[in-house]
């Protein structure tokens, strides 16, 4: 059954919706559709000879049409057959969320397309990038496995705040980039307000060293060999001028391994080295990799630290599987640096299983939350595996004052009112008139305070950013208010898209009309001079509709082609490889 935009939008997490839009399918232009069937004519004649073999079949199964900008609603019809789908949204997304609608096998597809200025590459994600570059090579099962996986470790990758703000420096740089009207002062004003962001960030976050694997893997990777490779990235089967130009032996090619993520990327220019991995195995390889070293895989107190650096909300998961989200403040560790005394500042959340606990969400721990880590003094076996009868042992019981003397010296005395227990772990133990004392002597929480909730757990096992219950605890930033500016266009636009769209209706028929060619002929050399695209258009008709007729407006227009080459070195380019795909 097909999905409607409403259905697929209803169906994924609610904390994701705020960035998704709706794709308003009539506003495409005529121009931008003969954008689209150009990129893609002379995309698909170049890549089905570099292209990964999945490519050309990939277009087909998650459908992608060469001469039409797809709808949203037919990639969704062909996506689900192979267990994914598409939302449409505005530009970039940050980050975390781009790689959790991955980890949820959703394609995020930006609903604009690029101007005709930037029909070779633009810096901001389009259609083209996001549906004829990343859907077809999903339809490979492995690669396809590598995106997800990618999504679902990248959405617990520990980021800064200084990478969210690069983040928006690079998106209003693509927005600016993309919009035809935009001054050279803005362009270079946005430019310079990234590089000093970018200069800053002179320590890369777990994030944004993630970001760069995802960069030379998703959006330009190479697969095969350094000499004898294809393409299979993004960024390069989505972009006509860089497609062919990676080919060069002056861009350097690497072979792909996890030491990739040391080099930086400008996201405004041309690769000047692109990395090749063996196949897509490869690629999972490298992945694994990089995250056995990643804080959700290693825990402990590097990784704490590393999410209170963040200064953004963090997960920290007990050997017990108790979840505590909020922005971590504290650490207390003992002489060999392990972890004995978290906590965090402000709103708090208690989770078991990425599920919020009840009674435990952030309207209840609003002021932040602490507690110890670790085994307690004499016992061998991990609080978390306690039953009643083992606490009793210590004297520790329901309804009495009892103590806890923890290994690390941390001391917690109080009344102990419930604990809290999930498939076989004790996972809290709530406490009336408490006292906490550090091994210092130091004072970690007062009676006057309230009531104690102590987590349980012998270590922390993971951590990484984000939530663990983001249905009740959303932390992701609100949508960004840089968003795409949309033209205006004037009367002679407007005129000039109804010419495309009878060039496109004559070609759709099957029947040209030599009278009515030569007459939108005459109106654009009066009017639209350097107007090259729909000289090409009606030339294609020429060559293929009028069975040898028309050689006077096939000569006009092959001398006018020529001549507006050298109107700039895009024109040469894209007016060059155009008449030849022609022939």
């Amino acid at each position: 059954m097909q999905l409607t935009q409403d259905q697929v939008i209803e169906s994924i997490p609610s904390y994701l919706r705020q960035f998704v839009v709706k794709q308003y399918y009539d506003q495409y232009t005529p121009e931008n559709h003969a954008t689209w069937r150009y990129i893609m004519r002379r995309n698909v004649d170049f890549l089905k000879k570099h292209a990964h073999e999945s490519y050309l079949d990939g277009l087909q199964k998650t459908g992608i049409s060469i001469d039409t900008i797809p709808h949203i609603n037919d990639m969704n019809e062909r996506l689900g057959l192979i267990g994914w789908r598409a939302v449409v949204v505005d530009g970039f997304v940050p980050p975390a969320a781009f790689m959790e609608f991955s980890e949820h096998k959703i394609l995020v597809i930006s609903a604009d397309l690029r101007n005709i200025g930037n029909i070779l590459y633009t810096p901001a994600p389009d259609i083209v990038h996001e549906a004829a570059g990343h859907a077809p090579i999903i339809a490979d099962e492995l690669y396809a496995e590598y995106l997800q996986r990618f999504g679902e470790y990248g959405a617990k990758a520990v980021f800064s705040k200084l990478d969210y703000d690069i983040y928006e420096a690079i998106r209003y740089l693509s927005i600016i980039k993309e919009y035809p009207n935009a001054t050279k002062e803005q362009v270079e004003e946005a430019e310079k307000d990234l590089d000093e962001k970018t200069r800053a960030n002179t320590v890369p976050s777990e994030a944004a060293l993630l970001s760069r694997l995802h960069w030379w893997t998703v959006e330009y990777g190479l697969v095969g060999s350094t000499d004898d490779f294809k393409l299979y990235g993004a960024g390069l089967l989505s972009s006509v001028g860089e497609s062919k130009t990676c080919l060069d032996p002056k861009v350097k090619k690497i072979e792909l391994s996890v030491d990739c993520v040391n080099t930086d990327y400008d996201i405004t220019k041309m690769q000047p080295q692109l990395f090749v991995a063996k196949d897509f195995q490869h690629l999972l390889d490298v992945l694994e990799e990089f995250a056995d070293n990643m804080c959700f895989r290693t825990g402990g107190s590097k990784a704490i630290k590393k999410v209170i650096e963040s200064e953004n909300v963090g997960t920290c998961v007990y050997s017990s599987g108790l979840q505590v989200s909020g922005q971590f403040s504290k650490l207390i560790t003992d002489k060999d640096g392990n972890e004995i005394y978290i906590g965090t500042t402000g709103q708090t959340q208690l989770s078991f299983e990425d599920t919020e606990i009840e009674g435990h969400g952030i309207d209840y721990h609003k002021d932040g939350f602490s507690s110890p880590v670790g085994k307690l003094n004499g016992s061998d076996k991990p609080l978390e595996e306690m039953t009643d009868g083992d606490l009793a042992t210590f004297n520790i019981r329901p309804g009495v004052r009892c103590t806890l003397e923890f290994a690390s010296g941390v001391t917690v005395d109080g009344k102990l009112d419930a604990n809290t227990r999930d498939k076989g772990k004790l996972l809290i133990m709530k406490f009336s008139d408490c006292t906490v004392t550090g091994p210092e002597g130091e004072k970690l929480f007062e009676p006057q305070w309230g009531v104690y909730d102590m987590a349980v757990g012998e270590r922390i096992s993971s951590v990484y950013s984000g939530s663990a219950d983001k249905e009740k605890f959303n932390v992701y930033p609100p949508k960004s208010t840089k968003t795409t500016i949309k033209d205006e266009y004037t009367s002679e636009q407007k005129r000039l898209f109804e010419i495309y769209q009878t060039i496109r209706d004559i070609r759709d028929s099957g029947k040209a009309d030599i009278t009515k060619l030569n007459s939108l002929h005459e109106e654009l050399n009066a009017t639209y001079p350097k107007a090259w695209l729909p000289r090409l258009e009606m030339l294609e008709i020429v060559n293929h509709n009028l069975n040898g007729s028309g050689e006077g407006l096939r000569s006009s227009l092959e001398s006018e082609l020529n001549a507006l080459k050298s109107h700039s070195d895009q024109y040469e380019d894209v007016i060059t490889a155009g008449m030849e795909n022609l022939v």
